[in-house]
């Protein structure tokens, strides 16, 4: 919250339970608020974390954002967007999730 109302630009990042697997492989799913609570499994690999962070540096820059992270099966993926057949880069979900304008709420 003080990060927030620091006046500094800032991107937070809050990934699901971490796993020590490869990035990469599956797709990541962005989202605010605890939204992605209603989602098993909830987790995600630290290489996509650190592929999200690095990604942050020049996708995200002066936006102030905040959002929740995991990812999920290719095929899982696929479902609901049947128009990607190979997961798309940190760089790629970060300029999509940022266009829609969510940031998570930090209000009480």
């Amino acid at each position: 919250r003080y990060l927030v109302e620091s006046g500094l630009y800032y991107t937070i990042i809050h990934p699901g339970g971490l796993k020590d697997t490869p990035g990469g492989v599956e797709e990541f799913i962005l989202d605010v608020d605890d939204a992605l609570l209603q989602r098993k499994p909830r987790s995600i690999s630290r290489a996509d974390v650190a592929q999200l962070a690095v990604a942050a540096l020049s996708v995200a820059d002066q936006n102030n954002v905040s959002f929740d992270c995991i990812t999920t099966a290719a095929a899982a993926a696929e479902e609901e967007d049947s128009s990607s057949t190979t997961p798309k880069s940190a760089e790629e979900v970060l300029e999509d999730f940022l266009k829609l304008g969510k940031t998570a709420n930090y209000k009480l």
